[in-house]
This record gives C-alpha cells, structure tokens and sequence, in this order.
C-alpha cells in the first residue's frame, strides 16, 4: 500500500496497514512453523525412525490458522471467485443493483458464518475440547475463526459502503 492511498484515507488506511501486516505476519509465521515441523517430523521418521510424536495434530491445527489468517487477507484484496460471465450484457443501473445485492448477500452469509462459529467457539471452550494425541484444546483455533469471520465480513461491509458501483478510488475493479 502506497503512503499517498494512507494519507488520503486517514485512520482507516492506516488500520488496514496494520491488520495486513498482523495477520500476513502471523499466517508467514505459522506457515514457516509448519513447514519446520514437516521437515523434522520427516528426517526423525526415515533417519532416526523417530517421527514427531502429535506432528499431524500440529500440523492441521496449524493448516486451519493459516485458511483463516489468509481469509480477510483475500477479501480485503477482493479475491474471492467472481462469475462475470452476464456483466458485459447488463446495462449500468443493473450492474449497480447487482453490485449491492451481491454486496448485501455477502456481508449477510460472512456475519451469519461468523455467529455460528462464535457459538461454536463458545461451545468448545465450555466443552474443554483438546485434540486426541497431545491434547491441545481447541478452543484457541474456534476462536481465531470466529474472529478472523467477523473481520471478512467487517471489510465486506466497509468495502460495500466505500465503493460505489464496483468502483473504488482507484479505478475499476
């Protein structure tokens, strides 16, 4: 992100910066850690046959932060999968209309997605819930899903309400 896009939107630019930075920060870490366990989980079994003992629990709990960190990453970013395949055939007004919507769907199934999963994480957390082998708990990553949920549909809700038309300050999309 360019300094003059930050000045121009003040503190909401600047806290984009920063939760960019965070959560690609923590998914790199994350990702770094699973790659390092893979590696000595990998040279234990086939050179010492001594293989990380829990590796694979680690592993997935690692693989589900990662999914999740990178979600509003994506989404702030305007990743997701978009068919546009009638857009060229629709004429302004109705593009707008798609535009909001679409828009208005969106933010609806990311905050219903994000309270189940709240209820879940709340559920996990009361249940004590820990993995078979090392007995982690669960909860941590419930938690991390629910928040990182809220956060998309958060940046969704701000992106429908800032752009206009499927316009930003930038251009088209």
């Amino acid at each position: 992100m360019n300094s003059t896009r930050t000045e121009k939107q003040g503190w909401l630019g600047r806290g984009e910066s920063l939760l960019k930075t965070v959560l690609s920060a923590s998914a790199a870490l994350v990702m770094f850690l699973m790659m390092a366990l893979t590696l000595v989980d990998v040279m234990g079994r086939y050179l010492f046959s001594a293989p990380v003992t829990g590796a694979f629990e680690v592993t997935e709990l690692m693989l589900a932060a990662v999914i999740f960190l990178g979600l509003p990453l994506i989404t702030a970013e305007g990743g997701h999968i978009a068919v546009d395949i009638l857009d060229p055939a629709l004429g302004r007004r109705t593009r707008a209309v798609q535009y909001w919507v679409i828009g208005i769907i969106n933010v609806l199934a990311f905050g219903i997605f994000a309270w189940v999963l709240w209820e879940h994480a709340f559920k996990v957390l009361r249940y004590q819930d820990t993995t078979a082998v090392l007995q982690i708990p669960y909860a941590w990553l419930a938690f991390l899903m629910a928040l990182t949920v809220s956060v998309s549909a958060l940046i969704l809700f701000i992106k429908l309400l800032c752009e206009r038309n499927g316009k930003t300050s930038e251009g088209v999309q």
